[in-house]
């Protein structure tokens, strides 16, 4: 029994090191399901505003090509989040009431380099890409005690870059399952603070830590 068992876990992993981890070359499509965990959203002005941000999902897709004979990619993506507020503090003391949302629709030009060993099946990857962020507030409104120190409906394009690093598994066929992170990181914004006399003010979003779990599909 114990032989037959050693037999089977030397087949299991001469299998999982032997099999194709990485997309082959040629044209691919990735869809993913992401899970954000931002930092804070800060205003700086006289009665400044932090706001903590919910962690929430969010989805991405690209458009991508593996290079013949090189360990490189190349991808078009659009990536998507809505993030809830869940309080924050002002100048004037603790936030009362906040609603809204802050939404990121981004579209990136990203560059992996694939790792040529794989390990137990698993094809380890690092990435970076840069793009423009359409950010959204969504009619944000902060109160502190009466007071109505923000509230912003409009939205602004911001340049944006990311940082990804995970694994590949094969699937079946042209399909690989993805594995990742990546760091997230957007410019400041400029918005106009209605309940501030139309002030404009500049928002500074935090680091957003994502979390990835998609499948590519070559064609």
């Amino acid at each position: 029994m114990k032989t037959a068992l050693r037999c089977l876990v030397v087949v299991l992993a001469f299998t999982f090191a032997a099999a194709p981890a990485a997309l082959a070359s040629g044209f691919y499509f990735k869809a993913a399901g992401l899970y954000s965990s931002p930092s804070d959203l800060s205003v700086a002005s006289a009665s400044a505003f932090k706001g903590s941000l919910k962690n929430s999902a969010g989805w991405a897709g690209a458009l991508g090509y593996k290079f013949p004979l090189l360990p490189l990619r190349a991808e078009a993506e659009a990536q998507w989040f809505k993030n809830d507020f869940g309080g924050g503090s002002t100048s004037l003391g603790a936030v009362t009431s906040i609603t809204g949302h802050a939404e990121q629709f981004t579209g990136f030009a990203n560059a992996y380099l694939d790792v040529p060993k794989t390990f137990y099946g698993l094809a380890p990857y690092l990435g970076a890409g840069v793009g423009l962020a359409k950010v959204d507030l969504s009619k944000l409104n902060v109160f502190s005690g009466l007071t109505n120190v923000a509230t912003f409906a409009d939205g602004k394009t911001a340049l944006a870059w990311q940082l990804m690093a995970g694994v590949q598994f094969h699937l079946f066929g042209a399909a690989t399952l993805n594995a990742g992170y990546r760091y997230v990181k957007h410019e400041d914004i400029s918005l106009t603070n209605a309940a501030a006399a139309g002030a404009v003010q500049k928002l500074r979003f935090g680091d957003n830590h994502v979390f990835e779990l998609g499948v590519a599909i070559g064609f």
